[in-house]
């Protein structure tokens, strides 16, 4: 079976996505942890998302890879593009996981519209020149549509998390893709992305040290 890896927030549409995407597919979680530009309880209730969908999927491993330092150099840049500068490096990083996992796509939660990076402009900025298929099982789907499949796959959580302190007031929601690329290479963030491997957390078993791997990004 072919692998992919899925990009997981801990908000309500990436592990709907995960669980949809791991009825055709081997499946690699892989969490952003934007700590402290969140709260802990955040990153806690993402793993309990995380645990709760391993019990449901099987899936093997997930990766939790280091983001505060890529996001300080993000917020760097020019703010109103800080949420795609932010997506494109997000996946430029899933690209280097799967090509270190042998994984042939890369999955995620967006549902056209219903955040800034998710209009047309900004999705075909985020991802113009990614060499991998993005798959976006729920892109069509609204919120209420969300929770439903959530609830009859299993997945659902009351509680959430999903909130990032770092998000601009008023967010490009037409992005030009040129521009972003500058963005992108006058902040060096490639290079930024590659010490940060070093730093990732790969988890199996849930019983990881979560609370020590906090206060190594804090």
């Amino acid at each position: 079976m072919e692998k992919v890896v899925c990009l997981v927030s801990g908000g309500i549409d990436s592990p709907v996505a995960c669980a949809m995407a791991a009825q055709s597919f081997d499946i690699i979680p892989l969490h952003f942890c934007l700590y402290p530009y969140t709260c802990e309880d955040a990153f806690r209730t993402t793993m309990n998302s995380l645990e709760h969908l391993k019990e449901k999927t099987g899936f093997e491993k997930a990766f939790v890879f280091p983001w505060p330092r890529i996001l300080r150099k993000i917020l760097a840049g020019e703010k109103r593009y800080s949420c795609i500068a932010c997506r494109k490096s997000m996946f430029k990083v899933a690209e280097k996981i799967c090509e270190r996992e042998g994984a042939t796509g890369i999955v995620t939660g967006e549902s056209l519209g219903q955040k800034a990076s998710q209009t047309l402009f900004n999705l075909a900025a985020t991802t113009g020149g990614i060499k991998l298929p993005i798959i976006r099982p729920l892109l069509s789907f609204d919120k209420v549509e969300v929770e439903r499949l959530s609830k009859r796959m299993g997945v659902w959580h009351e509680v959430h998390a999903g909130c990032c302190y770092a998000t601009p007031r008023y967010p490009s929601i037409r992005g030009d893709i040129d521009k972003l690329n500058g963005i992108l290479e006058n902040l060096k963030l490639d290079e930024a992305i590659a010490k940060e491997f070093d730093n990732t957390l790969e988890v199996r078993t849930f019983e990881e040290d979560f609370e020590g791997y906090l206060e190594k990004l804090a």
